[in-house]
């Protein structure tokens, strides 16, 4: 009979849940558990008791006031390969296997228990991100309602925060990628899930944040959170009683009832000054000033703010300050602090979004990582380099802004640099100065442009690298004096440093161009080449699950691979793809953007078209056409319309291409030696040979 009781109240639950426009998703997650669809994913009470010795205090890890309890335990769950559901059998009767998790038991007294229950459960199973934990299981059985999610091995950043002992383990670099993971988190909340769904935590707080393996941390909990319905024009929800944290809580959404996702930059924003001062925000020394977000805004604008750090991040340092290599770097601190504080700022408009506090904690990290490593040039210095940007200098533009050549003093003599002067108004460019700067920087290979250094100040920054006397490939395609050989050096030239870079250069990650083309290939003197311009370039982990990278496509167009435009899916093979219209603009002497000016379609299908017509002859550049060896051409050929293959599986890799270059120089150079003998040998009169 409870049994009964039960399934309506859960029956009328769903149908109330179904009827508040904001949670609509409630309907779907109901319907999906009375169809089976998220059956996998049920444990049964009696395992969980099991594990838990029937909730023992022995196994409880965190109490949550009346709203839920937190076990952390071995628990044996459903094996997802084999799941033990054949003739009606017990599904409590499966393959073990042992696990360590959370198990999370909604307490009976909770208010809207029933609702946040769901709420969890609807979240957990949409959500797929690394910095939020993954649901494992659940449980609705005998009046219980249980989350089982994975467990994070060095559990809440709040159980650190006040502890000295705890807090020396966490230095300023880690506490950066804490805030850094659960930065990220939030922009996929707020604006990356699937079907333009958007949620609002509503809880972040120290306690929401854990911290698994490696310190990578997770938000926890979505005890609050509300989906934002779908094209709301002020993207805000407006509710009779705020909740949340009173530390955390922002102050518009307490005051009018208007929630929206700046009200959780707000949270985090509190978040990031406790990991920066070591303290938690409930901290009786913050309740005499309505707690620490009113304190840091005060001391930032009264410009006291230092004197509130934990001291411990100020002892990885020294009595000189943030100036040594090792500990915190001044810039690095100033770059947290400004954005912490922006976060903080009492109305939801003058808050950023979490998309652009993202790019500031990576600046910060970027900046500690490479404390005092790569040379800083003064704004003054590069100025009178160029002559104050004067446009005689201007030697080209890219997509973040202009490069601008220049004398630049290097002790008693010049030294010839290049100076590329990002456009950051509005934010733009701000990801792509890092990203160069650190592959330049961590990446050196002979086959890639060199950097010299960078300047970040005044709203300004520019990155100054190698001058490449001969410029960009581009403007050599039709140049007769670019002989076969030269051709194929450059090609082994580029390839080689793409090998470089797809292996990852003796790093942990390799590196995706995304933009290979004839205009970021430079040239020196010799004719040595060198690839340029990572600020669209992305890093990717060697060791990752997957090979590949979900991105918006981006590249320029003629060079950019179909398949990862269609899909947003990146890998190494969108290079090779790129790169293949480079080796085959090398060959034609014509470039994508010429091919389509006259024949309507860009260079790959130029290729097609002259390959199906068995006129591959007809695509080499006249004025070298005579030269070339015809094995050092089918050679080239047939790699170079391999890297074009819309099967990417199908591509070669950047060892296979490399190797192919090399043959088809081989045969090339061999070839033309035998050829030049046998016309020498032909121009002796006869009889002198033997002589």
């Amino acid at each position: 009979m409870k049994q009964f009781s039960f399934k309506i109240m859960f029956s009328f639950i769903l149908i109330f849940l179904a009827s508040l426009s904001y949670i609509d998703p409630f309907f779907s997650i109901g319907t999906n558990l009375q169809g089976n669809k998220l059956e996998h994913l049920k444990i049964c009470l009696s395992d969980i008791k099991l594990a838990t010795d029937n909730f023992s205090d022995t196994y409880r890890f965190i109490n949550w006031q009346r709203l839920y309890t937190i076990y952390r335990a071995e628990l044996d769950q459903f094996d997802k390969e084999n799941p033990s559901s054949i003739d009606g059998k017990n599904k409590c009767e499966h393959h073990k296997r042992d696990n360590h998790v959370f198990i999370k038991r909604i307490s009976r007294h909770a208010e809207h228990r029933e609702e946040r229950f769901f709420t969890q459960l609807e979240m957990l199973t949409r959500i797929k991100h690394p910095n939020i934990v993954t649901l494992l299981g659940y449980c609705v059985e005998e009046s219980e309602m249980i989350l089982v999610i994975e467990n994070v091995s060095n559990g809440f950043l709040g159980e650190y925060l006040g502890s000295v002992n705890k807090m020396r383990i966490l230095t300023w670099e880690k506490r950066l990628k804490v805030c850094i993971d659960v930065a990220h988190a939030l922009n996929y909340l707020h604006t990356e899930m699937e079907d333009q769904k958007t949620i609002i935590n509503r809880d972040i707080n120290c306690y929401n944040i854990g911290l698994g393996d490696n310190w990578g941390a997770k938000i926890v909990d979505f005890w609050y959170s509300v989906f934002l319905p779908l094209n709301q024009v002020d993207e805000a929800l407006y509710l009779n009683v705020a909740l949340g944290k009173p530390s955390y809580i922002d102050p518009e959404y307490d005051m009018t009832g208007k929630l929206k996702k700046q009200s959780d930059v707000y949270s985090f924003g509190v978040v990031m000054f406790e990991i920066l001062c070591g303290k938690r925000a409930s901290d009786q020394i913050y309740k005499k000033e309505r707690g620490l977000a009113s304190v840091a805004r005060r001391c930032f604008c009264a410009g006291t703010l230092h004197d509130i750090i934990d001291p411990l991040i100020k002892e990885e340092t020294s009595e000189n300050g943030f100036t040594l290599n090792r500990g915190p770097n001044k810039d690095s601190i100033e770059t947290f602090i400004n954005i912490a504080y922006q976060c903080v700022k009492e109305t939801q408009d003058q808050r950023p979004t979490m998309k652009f506090v993202v790019q500031q904690l990576e600046k910060a990290l970027f900046l500690q990582e490479n404390n005092n490593e790569i040379p800083k040039i003064s704004l003054v210095e590069i100025k009178d380099a160029t002559q104050n940007f004067h446009d005689d200098n201007c030697i080209g533009r890219g997509g973040f802004g202009k490069v601008f050549k220049g004398n630049l003093h290097d002790g008693d003599r010049f030294k010839i640099i290049v100076a590329k002067r990002l456009d950051v108004r509005f934010g733009q460019g701000e990801q792509q100065f890092l990203s160069e700067l650190q592959i330049l920087w961590e990446y050196k290979h002979e086959n890639l442009i060199g950097l010299i250094g960078y300047c970040d100040e005044h709203e300004e920054k520019i990155i100054v690298y190698e001058y490449a006397p001969k410029g960009s490939l581009d403007r050599y395609l039709n140049d007769a004096s670019l002989t076969w050989i030269k051709r194929l050096n450059i090609c082994i030239d580029v390839a080689s440093a793409l090998d470089f870079l797809h292996g990852g250069g003796g790093k942990r990650a390799k590196v995706i161009h995304r933009d290979i083309k004839t205009a970021n290939i430079l040239l020196n003197q010799d004719w040595k080449a060198k690839l340029a311009d990572f600020g669209l370039s992305l890093i990717s982990p060697l060791n990752q699950e997957t090979d590949y990278v979900i991105d918006h496509a981006c590249g320029t167009e003629g060079y950019l691979d179909p398949l990862y435009r269609k899909t947003g899916f990146l890998t190494i093979e969108s290079d090779i793809y790129s790169f293949g219209v480079v080796l085959f603009e090398i060959l034609c002497g014509r470039s994508t953007f010429a091919i389509h000016k006259h024949e309507g379609h860009y260079l790959p299908d130029f290729i097609r078209k002259k390959i199906e017509e068995t006129k591959r002859g007809e695509v080499v550049f006249e004025q070298i056409r005579e030269e070339v060896v015809s094995e050092s051409l089918t050679t080239f050929q047939e790699i170079a319309y391999q890297c074009l293959d819309h099967d990417r599986e199908k591509r070669p890799m950047t060892k296979e291409v490399v190797k192919q270059l090399k043959k088809a120089l081989e045969l090339q150079v061999s070839n033309s030696y035998l050829y030049a003998c046998t016309l020498y040998y032909n121009a002796q009169p006869k009889g002198t040979l033997n002589s």
